[in-house]
């Protein structure tokens, strides 16, 4: 492997590869020299599609897991990456021309000397956006804009880098031991929180955690997950996600869950409430899929109750 590698982008992809096509179209036009970066694909889809696409591509490092999850392709990429610096992106996103140069400079150059970044998502609509789906809703979507100047992620749990736009150094992605796979022995329908939990690792470690606008993606939403029965799913599942999560964390205890309970109960019923209230159509639609997290919230402390809490990292 050439020495003169300095950056590791891990693509994990499962099932997608009409988009994942594109994808690489746009990392081919990097303006980064391709001798200084190296691409490992890790496939855990059904068939070979994408082993198929990509055969007669010297430049990307094709890896085939058996295994489902996307946190284990993730450590895949770790153990195996040659760079100082991993960048994971998903396999449906779309790359500026810069973005890898940019990356690497900020790590160089940023005053703010940071060991994570992750930068600014924006959503690309594949299929024709409804109606109700905006403002905060777009946020399960992992649209992310936090302005145009380059800080430090907040305290907030969810104030991260997500997977589709996130780099690293490997040495701290080393340290905190990768993701933890958990979630995704988890069986939800959407997997959510690994990049969560990660990054709040990464942060609890001491480690920086940098937002850089310039660091762009486009993370392509096609017509299929944008239907109020793909957002009814996926509330279920971050709700039941980030209750792990939380408690994961240290964010409450097992000696809270009855409070937690207490509360969530609350708020699904405020949510059933109030979506009948709302004039607003995203309002209405977000107080009806409050349901559906604090649903999910609720089976999994429950699911922690009969488990008495063994649940770990």
């Amino acid at each position: 492997m050439s020495s003169n590698i300095e950056i590791s982008l891990i693509i994990c992809t499962c099932n997608r590869v009409d988009m994942l096509y594109d994808l690489l179209e746009s990392i081919d036009a990097q303006s980064l020299d391709k001798s200084r970066f190296e691409v490992l694909l890790i496939d855990q889809s059904d068939d070979d599609k994408a082993k198929d696409l990509v055969k007669d591509c010297k430049w990307i490092n094709y890896t085939k897991l058996d295994s489902k999850g996307v946190s284990i392709s993730r450590n895949k990429g770790i153990a195996t990456a040659a760079g100082e610096i991993l960048v994971f992106i998903d396999d449906d996103v779309l790359l500026g021309e810069k973005y890898l140069e940019e990356i690497l400079n900020f790590f160089k150059t940023s005053e703010l000397k940071p060991d994570m970044i992750g930068g600014k998502t924006l959503i690309d609509f594949i299929g024709k956006k409804p109606d109700w789906l905006s403002g905060r809703l777009l946020e399960v979507l992992a649209a992310s804009d936090f302005g145009d100047e380059p800080k430090y992620y907040s305290e907030h749990p969810k104030h991260v880098p997500y997977t589709c736009n996130m780099a690293i150094k490997k040495s701290c992605a080393q340290k905190v031991g990768g993701f933890s796979e958990l979630i995704s022995k988890l069986d939800l329908k959407i997997a959510v929180n690994d990049d969560v939990i990660f990054a709040n690792q990464v942060r609890q470690a001491g480690y920086n955690l940098v937002y850089n606008p310039n660091m762009l993606v486009y993370h392509r939403m096609p017509a299929a997950r944008l239907t109020y029965d793909y957002y009814k799913k996926k509330y279920f599942s971050h709700g039941r996600s980030d209750a792990y999560a939380y408690y994961l964390l240290g964010m409450y205890k097992f000696k809270d869950i009855f409070g937690k309970l207490f509360l969530h109960s609350k708020r699904l019923l405020e949510g059933f409430i109030l979506q009948f209230f709302k004039k607003d159509l995203t309002e209405k639609y977000y107080q009806n899929l409050r349901i559906y997290y604090n649903a999910g919230f609720l089976a999994a402390l429950f699911d922690l109750l009969k488990k008495k809490g063994k649940t770990t990292l």
